[in-house]
């Protein structure tokens, strides 16, 4: 048995993206404890059972430099005695790896799940980034990555050597026992539609993801008010929400100010956060994931489950998420005229439409199945104690 603890920035991460490795784990007899800061979706963890801890943490705690996170996680540390501490996200990495570090820890792990060094994120974040990561990746005994770009960019960029470094191709997998195009309620969807005004016969472009300017929700809009000129009738979903910890707050206020200078109120609807999310991407007739940057673009992923097309910016690891003319199209970031006509493209041919849809399913069945990608991590833990001496007595 091991004792780990996964330190993320808000629960949603520990909800989404960790819960099925836990459970797996703990299915094995190994303890898993979590630590985030405070965030939206803290239900899910509470039903999960396990034990967790939320850090006072607060929109001033981002900063690298941030002793009272990293004397609080010491103490987490402390008491726990674990075995493994397993962080996430770049800020929350630094206060874990040196809390980890500084408590002698035997194994401290680290998921790049949203590298800054992307050419779509600001240049003073990438140089803060940087340089937090130079100054404490040698601490980190294994750098988990979910592209093949971030784990190049880890050995380029000297903040790891390459055996130090384990590539997770496919992401996290998706739940196909929860996206599964089959068991939607059709008559429920269309009661759902026409309460949103999503009239069958006019096609629905869906947007999924927190409702922020990096997540390209304007660039979006503007690639919709292109098609509109062209004389193409859609309407636009935005589904979604703002989280506490978000530092751009105004982005989603300045969209809705456009949308109705524009005269869409009517065609661009907001849906808000919710939690059933197969059911919203039935909804949709094309998912577009418009990002700046990415650790993985997992919303093609989860439209493709759903047997939806999808449109995306060229991010990391995208190649992966979408075959290029076969499943969806990527365009460059940052383009609106680009990202127009890709969405004009597809939901002008529904048969295109459709077949992409139906490659889409069975791309995500073949190479995204929840279960494969968690044995899979599995499996890199496994492999790593193996390969270590200090490591050899971990069984999972």
């Amino acid at each position: 048995m091991i004792r780990i603890l996964y330190v993320t920035r808000v629960p949603a991460t520990a909800g989404h993206i960790i819960l099925p490795l836990a459970n797996k784990l703990r299915e094995r007899g190994n303890h898993v404890e979590f630590a985030f800061g405070p965030g939206e979706e803290l239900q899910e963890m509470r039903d999960s059972g396990f034990l967790f801890t939320v850090l006072t943490m607060d929109k001033k705690s981002r900063s690298v430099t941030n002793a009272s996170v990293v004397w609080e996680l010491r103490q987490i540390i402390k008491k726990g005695r674990y075995d493994v501490v397993h962080t996430y996200s770049p800020i929350i990495g630094v206060y874990g790896r040196l809390a980890a570090f500084r408590t002698n820890t035997p194994v401290i792990i680290h998921s790049v799940i949203g590298s800054l060094l992307a050419s779509g994120v600001p240049l003073s974040h990438r140089i803060m980034y940087f340089a937090s990561e130079l100054a404490t990746s040698r601490m980190v005994d294994l750098f988990i990555t979910l592209n093949d770009a971030d784990a190049h960019n880890m050995v380029k960029y000297r903040l790891a050597r390459a055996e130090k470094v384990a590539l997770l191709k496919y992401e996290y997998g998706v739940d196909l026992h929860k996206f599964k195009p089959e068991s939607i309620d059709k008559d429920h969807l269309d009661v759902v539609r026409k309460q949103h005004g999503l009239e069958n016969g006019i096609p629905v472009i869906g947007f999924i993801g927190r409702m922020i300017g990096d997540k390209g929700i304007l660039d979006l809009f503007e690639a919709y008010r292109q098609i509109r000129q062209n004389g193409v009738m859609a309407k636009l979903a935005y589904l979604g929400h703002v989280l506490s910890t978000d530092k751009d707050q105004t982005s989603i206020s300045r969209l809705k100010g456009l949308v109705k200078e524009a005269g869409f109120e009517a065609d661009v609807v907001f849906l808000g956060f919710q939690r059933d999310v197969p059911f919203y991407i039935s909804m949709m007739d094309v998912v577009v994931l418009p990002s700046h940057h990415e650790g993985f673009p997992h919303i093609p992923v989860e439209a493709g489950a759903m047997g939806k097309p999808s449109v995306s910016t060229a991010t990391a690891g995208i190649e992966v998420a979408i075959d290029e003319g076969k499943t969806g199209f990527i365009v460059p970031i940052k383009d609106p005229r680009r990202l127009g006509e890709a969405l004009q493209e597809i939901i002008t041919n529904p048969i295109l439409a459709q077949t992409m849809g139906a490659n889409a399913r069975q791309r995500v069945v073949t190479l995204f199945d929840q279960d494969k990608i968690v044995d899979q991590q599995m499996q890199i833990y496994a492999d790593y104690f193996k390969s270590n001496k200090k490591t050899r007595g971990f069984q999972i």
